[in-house]
């Protein structure tokens, strides 16, 4: 692993860093919107709470600076999609969960990447993005 600055310091934020990125990828930011932009929506009473998680997850350790607003962008959404949730109108939830899903992969992205560079594992050119198919707004 190679670290930049003071290793103590790098490696927690690391740990954090993988902790966090683990439980908000987790959270099913691209299946809830898929969902609620279906026909007929309907809300998975666990929704909410993993949006509320994720939000807390992403607010809850340091980012490289780099990658404090995209957190922040992130933790917000993520927020508001839960009170949206948690108010039970899918139809109404459908904007907040495609803008949760999107701040989530403005996160997700260079953030896996940062950490491969961390880890010496990132090569010219490579991008650490997930792959599934997104249908236009």
């Amino acid at each position: 692993m190679t670290l930049n600055s003071s290793p103590g310091e790098t490696a927690t934020q690391v740990v954090g860093m993988i902790a966090a990125l683990s439980h908000i990828d987790s959270a099913g930011f691209h299946g809830i919107d898929t969902e609620l932009r279906g026909e007929s929506p309907i809300i998975d009473e666990f929704w909410s709470s993993r949006a509320r998680a994720a939000q807390i997850a992403a607010a809850s350790i340091s980012w490289p600076e780099e990658l404090q607003p995209q957190a922040k962008s992130f933790s917000d959404a993520a927020g508001r999609l839960a009170a949206a949730l948690s108010a039970g109108d899918a139809k109404a939830a459908a904007h907040p969960a495609r803008e949760a899903h999107a701040a989530w992969h403005t996160l997700n992205t260079p953030a896996w990447s940062y950490l491969a560079k961390t880890a010496g594992l990132q090569k010219a050119g490579d991008t650490n993005q997930h792959q599934h198919q997104h249908q236009a707004p």
